[in-house]
């Protein structure tokens, strides 16, 4: 007989335990303070999935879903690559993956990583499988590296064997859903696409928190205040944010006026950089250092999947100037929801949204009613659904009920 859940808490708001069994959500990231895009997608699809969920990550055990834990966590090395891809091919991780299908017998697992398939490759059956992938792996490395590196066709084996192996993928964009079609041959009956989102709470975020006071004191006097945000220890918001000192700043000072630039996000990088850049590190809430944004920026120059932090920037109204790389993926459409400019012209588009505050105004206007419209976390949360009511039931969705 299935136990599932068994293990902690008590049901989510708005779920009620039931005798259905649930899914097993497999995390190499420890979620429990979630600082990273990646991290908001699987809490977005843990929110949708409710107490049918039990999350398996490295220790701690997380305050709110039921969660089994594994030590150690190589995440923490940061140090070169990212380490924790590695965490489920320790045998002590693989072991508490094995088990808890045994014992929870659950209708579905869900990786959050081509890296979560570690476990299962050597199981002789196993449950229904689905990979919500982040991004097409083996397109981001191969940009980095180059398609002869051994790094970059040790991913791409992986990634194939994988996407081919699952029952079903979600991609994040119709662009990763073509990518995982092309490369891997997987049939378009077994992907579906679930965007990337963010929250509308903005207002009543800002409002509520207030900027530290020492990070505000430096912006005093500040005319034009543009921001960028990241997890600074990815190698892709590393190479932007040195984009941003080595190109776009001496560009951008050359339109007069006294130019701030606020870095969102930890760890804070060795420098040296301009005095005008102001590091906040990590922060509780990012809600009111967009507040005191001019313009956002998001000048990625690699990588695949969608950009959450271009969609979080529209969320809170934000006016935004994104490089091409950055936007792929989203339905946008430059000079109206956000503005895209090449390497070359980028300092000249954070230039104007500065200085024409009437047509910044208009474009993050019509970026958060884009959000609003199609990029929403509840948007998205209703095609995840879609993908797993094959599996188990969940709660019906407030737009069933209206």
């Amino acid at each position: 007989m299935s136990r599932w859940p068994s293990e902690r808490g008590p049901p989510l708001p708005g779920h009620e335990r039931s005798g259905a069994r649930g899914a097993l959500v497999l995390s190499y990231w420890n979620l429990n303070h979630v600082a990273f895009g990646g991290g908001r997608r699987i809490v977005a699809l843990l929110e949708l999935l409710g107490s049918r969920a039990v999350l398996v990550q490295p220790a701690p055990a997380h305050p709110v879903w039921p969660c089994r834990v594994f030590r150690p966590d190589l995440g923490r090395r940061k140090v070169g690559i990212n380490w924790g891809l590695f965490n489920f091919v320790l045998p002590g991780a693989a072991a508490v993956v094995r088990r808890a299908i045994r014992e929870l017998e659950p209708a579905v697992l869900v990786l959050t990583s081509v890296w979560a398939w570690a476990p299962l490759r050597a199981l002789r059956t196993r449950p229904p499988t689905v990979l919500d992938a982040h991004d097409v792996l083996a397109a981001a490395i191969e940009e980095r590296f180059g398609s002869r590196h051994v790094f970059t066709r040790a991913v791409a084996a992986w990634e194939g064997r994988v996407v081919r192996a699952v029952d079903h993928v979600v991609a994040c964009s119709e662009a990763d859903a073509t990518g995982f079609r092309r490369r891997y041959g997987v049939p378009p009956e077994r992907i579906a696409v679930v965007p990337n989102g963010a929250e509308l709470n903005f207002d009543e975020r800002a409002c509520r928190l207030a900027m530290d006071g020492a990070i505000e004191g430096r912006l005093a006097g500040a005319e034009h205040v543009v921001l960028f945000m990241g997890k600074l220890d990815y190698q892709p918001n590393r190479a932007a944010l040195r984009f941003l000192a080595d190109e776009v700043w001496p560009r951008l000072e050359t339109f007069g006026g006294r130019w701030r630039l606020l870095v969102v996000g930890g760890p804070v990088p060795a420098g040296p950089w301009p005095a005008s850049f102001i590091f906040t590190g990590r922060v509780p809430d990012v809600a009111p250092y967009l507040r005191r944004a001019d313009v956002c920026t998001a000048p990625i120059l690699s990588g695949s999947g969608t950009r959450l932090k271009i969609l979080e920037y529209m969320a809170a109204g934000r006016p935004v100037v994104a490089t091409p790389k950055a936007a792929e993926g989203l339905e946008v459409e430059s000079g109206r929801h956000l503005m895209i400019a090449e390497a070359g012209e980028f300092a000249a588009a954070v230039a104007r949204l500065a200085r024409d505050r009437e047509f910044a105004n208009a474009v993050g206007r019509a970026g958060r009613e884009l959000v609003r419209a199609r990029y929403s976390w509840d948007a998205s949360r209703e095609r995840w659904r879609d993908v797993f009511a094959r599996w188990i039931g969940l709660p019906a969705s407030n737009r069933a009920n209206e």
